[in-house]
């Protein structure tokens, strides 16, 4: 470890260690396929909280003995083998040293590890004590042990106290230099991390007399731990019968096959470091160089990986430089940096010296300098040196763009260079992505090595990188970023039979579709990850506990929707799952099945309980065992009586219904309670600010279908921004029809209908999708607004996400859900009530309520106001602007016409506003901005534009305005004043639609007052118009409007044309 001088507390120093601990578990579970899959459950987990604790007993309980037998059996087994303990009354012999190491035969220790070289030939004291006191017994120690002048060359103090590094470190100098001998102080935090982190836990159980409950425990031989054992038996027994030749690169490349394995599986440290010495020894004997570099390369990587040991890993990194720099190659070039890299990540980490580093990446520039470098030497040398650079400019929080996209061109030459590997790079990208959240270059990098990756090596090797960064954005919190790379994963690693990662992929994606609250795609992809999961328990018997989680989660997201028949299906499995694995007992689990029980009483709070299903809940709710809801359910109904006795109180306290309105939870959740009956049935879902309906006949096939519409529609827009596609209509309805004939989707009545025909003999996969694929051609066209175009979109998105992919890795949803709940499952409330059940009519009078607070959700972050439903319809219409009408003897209210060259597409629009007045909807405003062109003072500006409600005005929302523009062209303003005068008589018009003749734009005064409707009208001056201002929309850009001299430096639009320019150069 490097030597630091800086002194930091105890609580940084624990800081630092959980930081340590997590860059390192970091690496484990990106390459958990590298380490052993064997499972050891313990019966009672020993804790490092419980250990600690033990530890310091000692002192307490003057435990000397137990803690030397723990000491020594740690030590032999981490450190060197050949320690002979001291005998006596209470350990320490002679009084000088508890232990010491003893001589062994060269041939025996070479297979020995020790990070100073082989003990073999040495003499080491050995001191261990329990004192609190440790530096003035340490000092004791040393004193007492030089004093015997038996030639020790180093001594090993172990304390169960934990001490400050730079404590201990400083002490370790002083010694040294005062008695001329190396000093080695390990404390109780080493010793935590020999048990929990270097597989000695089993030696503190035993050595220090942990209860019989700590030793009880399962092994679980893993799958690939099994290939590895027979693998390393074979070659270990192939080894003894095998011949050396004098050069036998064969033989050496089996042994460096054992370094592999054994770490693999995850042998003791000093087995895995007698094989490497082996192969490093016979290597120089019976190899190549190359190959002794090869050894010395993957050590480096096991020290660092496998043992957290840096200074072992610097120690080979030097070995390494030696031969590079008589050697450069891309190889030898790309894995001595790649050493370089790791002892670069664990700088901020205090493993490593800040000097020594810069000296290594002054020499990789002097590399980059030799006169003879190929051209691959020097690109990849670039390429280290733009990622060093990227990680120094991360470090001083600077903006990384141009390095990334520095980078991002030369990993674009690399394509051309074979023998340039991609997975350093992908290693190096990697680790960057743990501190870059959300850049768009970098992502694009990222885009660029797996598109490489999947064109040299395999399109699986390409989704592993799209796959790992995914991961990184998960545990970041950026959900859509990760789903934009989970895209490219889920169908490639399907295509290639890489289930292990598929599950993963599906998981993760079912999980982020979760964070966005999109909840029909969601559980499509935990469905598939449960199908997989569950044929295992079927074939192997093995409970996964990510099943448990998977079920845990699909139960959770019902809870939400607030669909209590589904939640009722999946809590089913879970049971029957659980109890099989012995999850049933586990506390967490019991506490989050309550905490869903709660939930549900909450929303039958506030439910009428009029409701005729609310009669047949209580008993059913009783037999799944969910007291608190089924108890609830009889009190709201009026059996008070029949309340079990353990919710009397609340009763009595008369608060219960009040109490339940008041949970948090409240604001969790996404939809209304739905009880499916066998009556007709809607789902919905939120997303990208538009409400998505499906109805249809209650059936299990027709409810697959369904959920499956749903999830390919939340699926589709889950990474659209707002601004990016704007979807018109608040609401969408799709109407779900069975028929005889082929399954087909087509439009409604409105623009905002359509109608899935459904054929459930042939709806086949690709038929479904056909269908699918028509109704996105439809609402696209029909439905959104975008400022590219919609197709050109979409194939953006397909290239750069795999957004069909996403879509079309759901159409198999229903042969996964039967196949984890069955084909017969019970779909509808009636299907899980017993004959002998009790209906429970209600007794008492009270109607649905409002919770306190709602769910604000992600999805619903933009409002959208249109002056239309279907804005084509000006577009059929032609419109041409307004004309007036009027009494000159203001007596009648004065009539604003819309002039349109197609009266009936004209009439479509103002019949729909009539509509919509009637029902209490969103008003128009028609806005009329006069002075808006200096050098033509008598045009003006007519805007139609919906109003916006102050409930929709606040920070953080969006709100688009879909309104249409035409400027008029008088000669005069004679029209506009008298229709000003005579308006601002009565605050009110008449609005209707006329007719004006193509040829000459002639008004055709054929106007049917009956269609007339009052709409608010706004007259104004531009330069009065502010940012804030409604009338805003009605503003260009490049309009030159006339200012009043006196307001030349303030007028209100000035800002407002600020803005507008501004957004029209990001265009």
């Amino acid at each position: 470890m490097a030597k630091n001088t800086k002194d930091i507390t105890m609580n940084e120093e624990e800081r630092l260690a959980a930081l340590r601990q997590d860059f390192f578990s970091y690496y484990r579970r990106m390459r958990s396929n590298l380490f052993s899959d064997t499972e050891i459950v313990y019966e009672t987990k020993l804790t490092p909280e419980i250990f600690d604790l033990k530890l310091q007993q000692l002192s307490q309980d003057k435990k000397q003995s137990e803690f030397e037998n723990f000491a020594i059996a740690v030590a032999s087994r981490l450190i060197t083998p050949n320690i002979k303990p001291q005998t006596g009354p209470d350990g320490g012999g002679d009084g000088k040293v508890d232990g010491e190491t003893y001589p062994v035969d060269k041939a025996i220790s070479d297979k020995w590890w020790m990070s100073e070289g082989s003990t073999g030939d040495q003499k080491w004291a050995i001191a261990i004590s329990v004192q609190k006191s440790w530096q003035s017994k340490v000092e004791a120690d040393v004193k007492k042990a030089v004093e015997t002048k038996r030639g020790y060359t180093k001594l090993l103090y172990f304390t169960n106290q934990k001490i400050k590094s730079s404590s201990r470190q400083a002490k370790e100098d002083e010694l040294a230099q005062q008695y001329g001998i190396s000093i080695s102080i390990f404390d109780g935090k080493w010793f935590s991390f020999a048990v929990f982190e270097q597989g000695c836990l089993d030696v503190a159980i035993e050595k220090l007399n942990f209860s019989d409950e700590y030793r009880k425990k399962t092994i679980k031989i893993g799958p690939n731990d099994k290939e590895r054992e027979a693998e390393l038996n074979k070659i270990e027994d192939d080894l003894i019968k095998h011949t050396v030749a004098d050069f036998d690169a064969d033989y050496v490349n089996d042994l460096l096959k054992t370094c592999i394995l054994s770490r693999g599986l995850e042998r003791p440290r000093m087995e895995t470091e007698g094989r490497f010495n082996r192969a490093l020894r016979e290597a120089k004997n019976h190899g190549t160089s190359i190959q002794t570099f090869n050894i010395i390369y993957n050590h480096a990587w096991t020290s660092f990986f496998w043992f957290h040991d840096v200074e072992a890993t610097y120690s080979d990194y030097l070995k390494l430089k030696d031969y590079t720099k008589e050697h450069p190659t891309v190889h030898t070039i790309e894995w001595l940096t790649n050493i370089l890299t790791n002892l670069e990540n664990v700088i901020s980490l205090g493993l490593f010296d800040t000097n020594k580093f810069a000296i290594e990446v002054q020499f990789i520039k002097e590399l980059r300098q030799y006169p003879k470098l190929s051209q691959p030497c020097q690109l990849f040398l670039d390429l280290y040196i733009s990622e060093h650079r990227l990680f120094q400019l991360i470090n001083r929080n600077e903006d990384l763009t141009d390095e990334l996209q520095t980078l991002t061109s030369l990993i674009e030459q690399c394509a051309n260079y074979p023998d340039i590997s991609f997975n350093a790079q992908s290693r190096i990208v990697e680790l960057l992505g743990r501190v870059i959240s959300d850049n768009p270059e970098f992502e694009r990098l990222v885009d660029k090595i797996a598109d490489i990756s999947s064109k040299r090596e395999s399109e699986v090797q390409g989704a592993m990188t799209h796959f790992t960064r995914a991961n990184a954005l998960m545990e970041k919190g950026n959900y859509v970023s990760a789903i934009k790379h989970l895209g490219h994963c889920v169908q490639s690693f399907l295509k290639e039979g890489c289930e292990e990662e598929y599950i993963k992929s599906c998981c993760n994606m079912g999980l982020a579709l979760y964070r966005l609250e999109l909840p029909y795609s969601a559980e499509a992809y935990l469905v598939k990850t449960a199908s997989f999961l569950v044929r295992d328990f079927y074939e192997h018997g093995a409970i996964p506990h990510f099943l448990i989680t998977v079920l845990s989660t699909l139960c959770e997201i019902e809870l939400m929707l607030g669909r209590l028949v589904m939640y009722l299906n999946w809590r089913e499995l879970l049971f029957i799952i659980s109890r099989n694995g012995q999850e049933f007992e586990n506390k967490e689990f019991v506490e989050r099945d309550t905490i869903a029980d709660g939930g549900w009483a909450c929303r039958f709070a506030m439910a009428d309980m009029g409701n005729p299903e609310f009669s047949i809940l209580p008993d059913i709710l009783d037999r799944c065992d969910m007291p608190l809801s089924a108890n609830y359910l009889k009190y709201a109904l009026g059996y008070t009586n029949e309340v079990d006795e353990h919710f009397t109180e609340l009763i009595t306290a008369g608060n219960w219904h009040d109490l339940l309105l008041k949970q948090p939870i409240h604001e969790q959740f996404w939809g209304e309670l739905s009880i499916a009956t066998d009556s007709p049935t809607r789902l919905s879902t939120l997303a990208n600010n538009c409400r998505f309906y499906v109805t249809y006949d209650n059936s299990i096939q027709n409810q697959l279908v369904a959920e499956t519409f749903l999830a390919s529609v939340e699926t589709m827009l889950a990474t659209f921004a707002n601004i990016e596609l704007v979807i018109l209509h608040p609401e969408i309805q799709i109407h779900i029809k069975e028929t005889k004939e082929d399954s087909s989707l087509c439009k409604g009545d409105t623009n905002t209908e359509y109608i899935f025909y459904v054929n459930h003999e042939t709806l086949t996969d690709l038929v479904y999708w056909n269908c699918f694929v028509y109704f996105i051609g439809f609402f696209m066209s029909y439905n959104t607004v975008s400022k590219d175009n919609v197709k050109k979109l979409l194939e953006e998105r397909q290239k750069s996400e795999k957004i069909m992919d996403r879509v079309s890795s759901l159409m198999q949803l229903n042969r996964s859900v039967y196949f984890v709940i069955g084909d017969n499952f019970k779909y509808s409330i009636s299907k899980w009530q017993n004959v002998n059940d009790k209906i429970y009519p209600c007794l008492i009078t009270r109607g649905a309520v409002k919770p306190l607070k709602h769910h604000k959700s992600q999805q619903q972050t933009m409002s959208v106001y249109s002056v239309s439903s279907n804005m084509q319809w000006w577009d059929n219409a032609k419109w041409s602007g307004i004309g007036f009408i009027y009494d000159r003897n203001t007596e009648s209210l004065p009539v604003l016409a819309l002039l349109f060259k197609d009266i009936e597409e004209g009439k479509k629009i103002i019949r729909e506003w009539k509509s919509n007045i009637g029902q209490g909807k969103s008003e128009i405003e028609i806005q009329i901005i006069k002075g808006i062109n200096k050098n033509h003072p008598t045009w003006y500006r007519v805007c139609v534009a919906p109003v916006v409600l102050m409930a929709d005005r606040y920070d953080g929302r969006y709100v688009s305005i879909m309104c249409r523009k035409h400027t008029m062209t008088p000669n005069d303003t004679r029209n506009l004043d008298a229709f000003e005068q005579i308006y601002s008589r009565f605050g009110k018009c008449h609005i209707v639609t006329a007719l004006i003749s193509n040829d000459v734009n002639q008004l055709i005064r054929s106007i049917d007052f009956k269609e007339s409707i009052e709409l608010k009208v706004i007259i104004k001056d531009a330069w009065q118009v502010s940012t804030m201002d409604s009338t805003c929309n009605a503003l260009e850009w490049d309009d030159e409007p006339i200012i009043p001299e006196k307001e030349s430096k303030t007028a209100p639009v000035l800002a407002l044309l600020e803005n507008l320019r501004e957004i029209r150069s990001k265009q």
